[in-house]
């Protein structure tokens, strides 16, 4: 009766203690969500933010770990239940700390990255920087685990199966951030607000921390009795074969969730809720990993390692070969009464599962499994968990980066995977010779692994069909089926790849060419799209007048034409319109090397080779970095033309913030021209767009041009001046079809303006709209939930527009 009266306090404890670390889990993993968009605002929306907040995140994650470890191996830490409820005040404090003052450091910082021109040198530069930024806040959460095995080593005898609890609890609570972060708690308090959260928790479990200050009855006792722990360094074969795990399986699991995060903006879409998605089957699957390890800890069942790693290889090859096929299922349509946001990315996210929770599931197993390794339980070993967080930390690192900076850009996805496949069946082999098996085994072994590997290499993924983008606008109601064609209807007589690229900067790019029959008329036109998402064309019509008036229309207000900006290149159409008007000097800022590419290679004939011009400076950044680094350069134009306002990141793009840093790049009487989409997005997102730029610029007008909406914005008064019209239509005679087009054509440029300045003015008074900052990124949330909507949005926007003409 005793015992039991003396447990039941020690397991209330624990309980707390992993309540406590579940909210651990859901601050560290919200918090990564908001640094990762702050450290885009200083690199740039490209791989090399995410690369930067990994590299930091689990750095400081060794980092905390090892010293955590240190202290607990040599008995500094008294109260670690305490330290840890301090640490994680700390942290959020830091959190708060850092949204005050990064603009402020960013604006002293981003120079620097202009001083180097190597790409690799520039790489480093930025990693320094981020690491300056996030590491601090890193390793304080880095040096959490320790300390609460610690508290669970004191307050039970069970060592890792209490350890893998502890780990799960903290699983969930990030599991909880990942899913209510994007879809709710971000678009609610924005990023700022999401870090004030963060504090808030941190606080809530430092003031618990200290009303759990008594330790449980007969703690002191144990801790007497415990040997003095030995060095790391003396430790035997055993123990660092169980750190070479820990880093092997971190390096495994991250190399692939880095592929995975790369191939879900093929397989469900580039929105910021598509990447949200991913992060929670992962972190899914890893929790179901660690629950199927409690299971088999309490039936006292041995893990297999060999059965384990070539049964993950086997769930790979199966799910390598759904990533194109599981387009199809965008295919079949939504009943009407689930045509809504919610249920589109419900379903989108089930597709998903499909694609990586089995994985995650089985690979998720081997790290709770080295928690309850019997190394880690024999006396005086328990700081040990320290330093296999550490390992795992160190190997988390290595495979994001190895995916990052290697197997995507150099072998490519596909080629990866199949790699980590062959790897995983060797590190199976390798466990089957320690476990000295009868030849029975061995032949049946050797006999799945030669099937799985041969699977591997014969299966080739079909590119059409993983790039279709089907599932861009999933959800709509599909057209009525097309009649017959009729003898002046035109057929696809062909159509096919002609360029295909990937890159973990920019995604899959590809060219599709389709050749149509009119009667005796064929013709043949080029689509570029990036995971199959439409970026232009070479047709006579599509998106050729909307480009001519991204460079046009602008032009009519800017003082001088010495030097424009292009942010967004395309199909390089929009860079031979600025040429063509006059621009002396073009810069373009397009971070997707398939992009660039695409249009030296397939689009050649369309922009006249415009990026071979000596006048034209090419430059492969995020097109927000290069007005944050290159001071120097001023711009009489700066025009922006991007995929779409709901892609993940392009928010950067319409920040209040930006907006006043283009306002200090541009020259005395200079212009900037944003494009902002009328399709599948409400006035609402539109307002905001025009509100935000207006709180910058004095004076801000709407234009709408081959089917598309142009904000010019400037500081000074918008007037058409006769003369000024008449000089660049001289200039533009090149970018008709024929001489009688080019009168047509100005007259509809002239005429094109939607929203005067002082309908900007009465709308904005009106309306209210929200202002779009980098701390609340309202815009990026907002638009993507218009994606599945059958209403015809494009008119919509232009009745509710006219009004304020």
């Amino acid at each position: 009766m005793t015992d039991a009266m003396a447990i039941a306090p020690r397991e209330r404890s624990l309980r707390w203690v992993f309540l406590l670390y579940g909210l651990t889990g859901f601050t560290g993993l919200l918090a990564e969500q908001g640094f990762e968009k702050y450290i885009a605002l200083l690199v740039g929306a490209t791989a090399s933010a995410s690369a930067v907040v990994i590299f930091a995140y689990f750095l400081g994650f060794a980092l905390g770990s090892w010293l955590a470890g240190e202290l607990i191996g040599r008995n500094r830490i008294q109260r670690p239940l305490q330290l840890y409820g301090l640490l994680e005040c700390l942290v959020g404090l830091s959190c708060v700390t850092f949204t005050f003052a990064f603009h402020p450091l960013v604006g002293w910082l981003a120079p620097f990255q202009a001083y180097y021109t190597s790409p690799a040198l520039k790489l480093v530069v930025r990693f320094v920087f981020g690491s300056a930024l996030v590491l601090p806040t890193a390793a304080l959460m880095g040096a959490t685990f320790p300390l609460v095995a610690q508290v669970v080593d004191q307050d039970d005898s069970s060592g890792g199966k209490r350890w893998t609890e502890a780990y799960a609890v903290n699983l969930a609570g990030a599991l909880a951030a990942a899913l209510l972060g994007s879809y709710a708690i971000i678009p609610a308090l924005g990023i700022q607000g999401s870090f004030w959260l963060c504090f808030a928790i941190g606080t809530i479990v430092f003031a618990l921390t200290l009303t759990l200050r008594r330790a449980p009855a007969g703690a002191g006792t144990q801790a007497a009795e415990t040997p003095a722990p030995e060095k790391l360094e003396t430790a035997g074969q055993d123990t660092w074969l169980l750190m070479g795990a820990a880093f092997a399986s971190g390096l495994a699991f991250f190399a692939l969730e880095i592929i995975w995060t790369h191939l879900i903006g093929v397989a469900i879409g580039c929105s910021i809720y598509a990447f949200s998605s991913m992060l929670v089957l992962v972190l899914l699957g890893l929790l179901l990993g660690a629950f199927r390890v409690r299971r088999i800890l309490e039936k006292q069942q041995p893990i297999v390692y060999s059965r384990l790693f070539q049964f993950a290889a086997l769930l790979l090859v199966c799910q390598f070969r759904c990533w194109d096929w599981t387009q199809a299922l965008f295919v079949v349509p939504l009943p009407s009464f689930l045509h809504s946001f919610y249920a589109v990315e419900l379903y989108k996210l089930l597709v998903a599962a499909l694609l990586i929770v089995p994985s995650a599931v089985i690979l998720g197993t081997i790290y709770p499994q080295l928690l309850a390794s019997p190394v880690l339980k024999q006396p005086g070993r328990s700081y040990l968990v320290s330093y296999v967080n550490t390992f795992n930390s160190i190997g988390c690192l290595a495979g994001a980066l190895l995916g990052i900076l290697f197997l995507i850009p150099v072998v490519g996805s596909e080629v990866a995977i199949k790699a980590i496949v062959a790897a995983m069946l060797l590190v199976s082999a390798l466990f089957l010779w320690r476990e000295r098996p009868s030849r029975k085994l061995i032949f049946r072994a050797a006999l799945g692994s030669a099937l799985v590997m041969g699977y591997a290499v014969a299966w080739k993924w079909d590119r059409r069909i993983l790039t279709s983008g089907i599932n861009v606008y999933f959800g709509r109601t599909p057209p009525p089926p097309a009649p017959a064609a009729g003898p002046d209807e035109g057929r696809v007589v062909s159509s096919k790849m002609v360029y295909f690229h990937e890159a973990a900067q920019g995604g899959m790019t590809t060219v599709i060419e389709t050749t149509t029959e009119t009667g005796l008329k064929r013709e043949t036109v080029r689509t570029l799209y990036t995971n199959g998402k439409f970026q232009g064309d070479d047709s006579a019509g599509g998106e050729a007048a909307a480009q001519i008036g991204f460079s046009v229309i602008p032009s009519f207000f800017v003082s001088g034409f010495d030097r424009a900006l292009l942010i967004g290149l395309g199909t390089g159409h929009s860079a031979h319109a600025l040429k063509r008007v006059g621009y002396r000097q073009v810069d373009i800022a397009e971070y997707s090397p398939g992009i660039v590419n695409a249009a030296r290679m397939s689009f050649a004939g369309l922009n006249e080779h415009v990026l071979d011009d000596p006048s034209v400076r090419l430059l492969l950044e995020d097109g927000r970095n290069v007005l944050l680094t290159d001071t120097r350069t001023a711009y009489d134009l700066i025009t922006i033309e991007l995929t779409s306002i709901w892609f993940a990141g392009a928010t950067n793009l319409y920040s209040k913030e930006f907006y006043e840093l283009a306002r200090n790049r541009l020259r005395p009487g200079g212009v900037l021209q944003q494009w902002v989409q009328l399709h599948h997005i409400s006035p609402k997102e539109v307002g905001s767009a025009i509100a935000t730029a207006r709180a910058v610029f004095p004076c801000v007008s709407l234009w709408v041009f081959g089917g598309q909406g142009m904000i010019t914005a400037t500081d000074h008064s918008q007037v058409l001046e006769e003369e000024r019209v008449r000089r660049l239509a001289v200039l533009a005679q090149g970018l008709t079809q024929s001489p009688e087009d080019l009168p047509k054509l100005v007259h509809r440029l002239c005429h094109a303006q939607l929203v005067s300045p002082a309908g900007v003015e009465r709308m904005v008074e009106q309306l209210r709209p929200t202002i779009n900052t980098d701390r609340n990124r309202w815009i990026e949330y907002a638009t993507p939930r218009y994606n599945s909507s059958d209403y015809n949005w494009y008119e919509h926007n232009l009745r509710f527009l006219a009004r304020f003409h």
